[in-house]
């Protein structure tokens, strides 16, 4: 690094140290009570950090920030902990993991800053600190996935442990908390003064008794995901319940790239999102270790837990175990009294639905879309109500059922091909003799209201009812069954009158019913051993007599079991749910039980799951398979595929969901990387209809071959295709990021060997329902688009080797050989081809490079000039750095802001009438 500039910022240190703690203190409050106490660390390098009873503020009110980042929320602390003084350096990670993993970080020297790290990397590593030192660990998974390079990259059935006095990274609270009493980023290692490289740590603040490098140097992972933040007071925050399908992170402090005006306290991300698996010469972490009582999770639609609900299996996982493609699980989370689902078929993803209803029983509807439930449980004698919902995030179109009392409502389609909801008219305790009182009704459900309430028998047989109301079962606290083809009468008394429980009737027509006893005396002689309450699934025929029985899992017990429901294609379902219940009486998971072979697979965890129904939808003769496979068609974007770009495989798959949406309207399709998809505003074409085909990160290769196998042969009203020409991605080979993006995208696989005129509509119709993860666009994007708020032009940072980018080069010969190839195909098609060149940092024509991705200027000129020599009309917003880009105009040196983009798509606009 220039001596000069070391010596001006250690000039700066020095000029300013002494009134460093009111410098730039976006969340002082000038009240010096609420300043950290450091301490005596707990563990070598840690400080003390004394928290209880103070606040500190996440987000800003500033309406130019990202979404993410708004609006400000006060966070309360309850606790103290310790915090690393700095990041955490290339030998203790080294040393700490060479018996972890084995990865390990090259370093010019041991006291720098460990980089090229993965979140889960610092997991193991904080994991590993914690078991050195015989403390709990603070984070659970039950299995990992290792890059080429050792590298951590996924955890299964990953969990944080708040309540664990160990080791892990600090809350995005805690940091900001800390960063907040000494936050100034013009006395930091940053994009200014760093000379682009990372410094030892502390070396601009060697005292022992002082955090040092909160800002600048790296930027540093913190334990949150995100979540959106609110207007309120939060105790003790510790992000989202379950972040999102991604893996997207929160990180903190700005880097040794960072200029210091982009460095906020509030400040989230970067440029394009950290994920779980990213690497970077810039990312490191630090620790904390303490316990966090009381913690407050956010959930996706704005409520918060302090119980979280933790899935334990992914989708294909479980499409295996149920051989189906689409399974859904819904029950009741008794610690708010919300309904709780999963929908499998997308993700794993936990979704409870906050309302003040309480939810017991629910029952998901045969077609998988709606989900009935009741407001009292079985055996308890009090007044309920049936309600049905769409089963959504926002469990949207609730409609109650307008009868005085309705219990334990249970889906079936009748002979005749109506969904109905049979109900009783009491769920209260059956062994008494007002049972017969009770009623066993229907009702009608149809297109979202209901019918009038038919009876079907007297007595209140809430476990199941045949279809032609021939078979009935209660329980709770005696196996009862209607029967109609008996001459003792039509309500019998099963299992001998011991006591019984959580009756479920299965639908496959074979009359079973499964229930669970306390360790009763019939029982035991089926069984053969002894067994405690509940410690069995029993199974009964259609005469009452015990066939099957199932074991429950070591120090667990069974609850609220029930026979998995849906589209079956096995005449007999040997499929069921129930609820596992630890020794403390903790319903803990949700498990998924075989009858065939016994095996017992949790689904999901938390602090009390009450009453599952898991819907189950397999093809069988009466629904045969689509002409494509449901599985993969339309399916661009696969969450748990080990993509080393999973957000611009998620962009794709917009973009092509968008692409199908409308394909046959699209008169001007826009390729690029992010730097045109953030110049592009679709609407604000308004002479043609336009579609924005952006993708992060992308080049020519896979704009060449959206354009050939989607754009061109779907869109029959294209005239206009524009490519973004950003010479420094002219060097890239396919196998560089085209090739990894294109195959984790099952859409795009399943697509290559089935996608023509024949199929394309049901292909475009499949695509509509996928879901993406919407926080990828809230981390960097204005809600709802693909726009940035407004930053600044900023420094000028060539990321490249310039001298290794020589006009030669074998890989930019082959592409420019490509585009040349691109221009006679759309030619041939009738269609206009356009390069595009987006405005950047004015500044970098005052360097030796073109952009951050080079190449010189003058071999920048040559590719630009070898284009326009194929007869190919340039849009050239750059202009060699001579544009006239405000700074407000631009997010960054390399991206326009949304007022940037306005700008660019009405020239755009403009360029595209003159082609007429």
């Amino acid at each position: 690094m220039d001596m000069e500039k070391i010596n001006q910022v250690l000039l700066l240190f020095f000029l300013t140290a002494l009134g460093a703690i009111s410098c730039s203190d976006e969340h002082s409050d000038g009240d010096n009570s609420v300043m950290p106490v450091m301490g005596e660390g707990r563990f070598e390098g840690m400080l003390f950090v004394n928290a209880t009873g103070k606040k500190t503020s996440l987000g800003t009110n500033d309406i130019s920030a990202k979404t993410l980042e708004r609006p400000k929320m006060n966070v309360e602390f309850s606790y103290d902990f310790y915090m690393d003084r700095h990041e955490v350096v290339c030998k203790s990670f080294n040393d700490v993991m060479r018996k972890v993993s084995g990865v390990k970080v090259t370093c010019k020297e041991d006291s720098l800053p460990a980089a090229n790290v993965t979140f889960y990397d610092a997991v193991l590593y904080a994991n590993a600190l914690s078991k050195e030192h015989g403390i709990d660990t603070s984070y659970e998974y039950t299995s990992a996935e290792f890059d080429k390079g050792k590298h951590c990259v996924n955890m299964k059935s990953f969990k944080f442990k708040p309540q664990a006095n160990g080791f892990r990274l600090p809350t995005e609270a805690e940091w900001t908390f800390v960063a907040s009493k000494n936050w100034n980023p013009e006395l930091s290692w940053n994009g200014l003064y760093s000379g682009n490289e990372v410094h030892k740590v502390c070396s601009l603040n060697e005292s022992a008794n002082a955090f040092c490098d909160m800002a600048g140097n790296m930027l540093e992972f913190v334990n949150d995901r995100y979540a959106s933040f609110r207007d309120t007071v939060v105790l003790n925050f510790v992000g989202s319940i379950d972040g999102d399908a991604i893996g997207s992170c929160v990180v903190k402090g700005g880097s040794y790239f960072s200029s210091p005006a982009s460095m906020h306290l509030y400040n989230r991300g970067d440029t394009y999102p950290i994920l779980s698996s990213t690497k970077g010469d810039y990312l490191g972490f630090r620790l904390v270790s303490g316990s966090i009582p009381d913690a407050t999770w956010f959930t996706d639609n704005g409520g918060s837990v302090s119980a979280p609900i933790t899935p334990l299996i992914d989708a294909s996982e479980l499409r295996r175990l149920t051989d189906s493609y689409n399974v859904k699980l819904a029950f009741r989370n008794d610690a708010s009294g919300n309904l709780v689902y999963v929908d499998f078929a997308k993700t794993a993803k936990i979704v409870e639905i906050e309302d003040k209803i309480d939810v017991y029983h629910p029952d998901i509807s045969p077609d998988g879309k709606r989900v009935a439930f009741c407001t009292s449980m079985e055996g308890v004698l009090k007044e309920s109500s049936v309600y049905v919902r769409d089963l959504n995030e926002t469990g949207s179109n609730l409609i109650k059922l307008p009868v005085e009392n309705a219990a334990i409502p249970r889906w079936r389609v009748n002979p005749n091909g109506d969904t109905v909801i049979v109900y009783v008219s009491s769920a209260a305790n059956n062994k008494s003799e007002s049972f017969m009182n009770e009623s066993t009704w229907q009702i009608k459900f149809s297109k979202g209201k209901f019918g009038a309430p038919e009876t079907l028998f007297d007595g209140a047989y809430h476990g199941g009812v045949e279809k032609d109301n021939s078979f009935g079962i209660s329980s709770s606290t005696l196996l009862r069954a209607h029967l109609t083809d008996v001459l003792t009468g039509t309500d019998v008394i099963w299992y001998n009158g011991e006591q019984a429980c959580n009756a479920s009737l299965t639908k496959d027509g074979t009359k079973r019913t499964l229930f669970l006893d306390f360790g009763g005396t019939r029982g035991r002689d089926f069984v053969g051993v002894n067994y405690g309450v509940h410690e069995r699934i029993l199974v009964a025929d259609s005469t009452g007599h015990l066939v099957r029985t199932v074991a429950s899992p070591t120090k667990y017990t069974f609850d609220h079991t029930e026979w998995a429901v849906g589209m079956l294609k096995d005449e007999a379902s040997n499929l069921i749910v129930a609820s596992l219940t630890d020794y403390n009486g903790v319903h803990r998971q949700v498990a998924l039980v075989n009858l065939d072979n016994g095996d017992v697979v949790p689904l999901v965890e938390g602090e009390e799951l009450w009453h599952p129904c898991l819907w189950v939808w397999q093809d069988g003769e009466n629904y045969p398979k689509p002409t494509v496979d449901v599985d993969s068609a339309g399916a661009y974007y696969d969450s748990k595929a080990p993509s080393p770009y999973p957000f611009a495989v998620v962009e794709l798959g917009m973009r092509l969901q968008s692409f199908w949406n409308q394909n046959d309207k699209i008169e001007v399709a826009t390729f690029g990387s992010s730097m045109l998809l953030n110049a592009v505003i679709e609407d604000s074409i308004k002479s043609f209809k336009t579609i924005n085909m952006g993708v992060t990160l992308s080049d020519i290769h896979l704009f060449d071959y959206l354009i050939r196998h989607y754009v061109v042969p779907y869109g029959s009203k294209l005239k206009y295709v524009v490519v973004e020409l950003s010479p420094g991605f002219m060097y890239r080979s396919y196998e560089e990021m085209t090739g990894p993006v294109l195959e984790n995208s099952p859409g795009i696989r399943y697509d290559e060997n089935h996608l023509s005129k024949s199929t394309q509509n049901e292909i475009a119709a499949l695509s509509q329902d996928q879901q993406f993860p919407q926080v990828l666009l809230g981390q960097q994007y204005l809600e709802g688009t693909f726009l940035l708020p407004v930053g600044e032009w900023g420094v000028p940072i060539v990321n490249a080797d310039i001298s290794a980018m020589p006009y030669d080069s074998p890989y930019l010969q082959e592409n420019l050989k490509k585009i040349k190839a691109l221009k006679a195909f759309t030619d041939s098609k009738g269609i206009k081809l356009i390069a595009a060149i987006p405005p950047r940092n004015p500044g970098y024509k005052d360097t030796e490079a073109f952009d951050p991705y080079g190449p010189s200027w003058d071999v920048a000129h040559q590719i630009i000039d070898a284009v326009k020599a194929m007869g190919i009309v340039i849009f050239d917003e750059y202009k060699d750095g001579h544009h006239d880009y405000t700074d407000e105009m631009a997010n960054n040196p390399n991206h326009v802001s949304y007022l940037g983009a306005a700008q660019f798509s009405k020239r755009l606009d403009a360029f595209l009438k003159t082609l007429k």
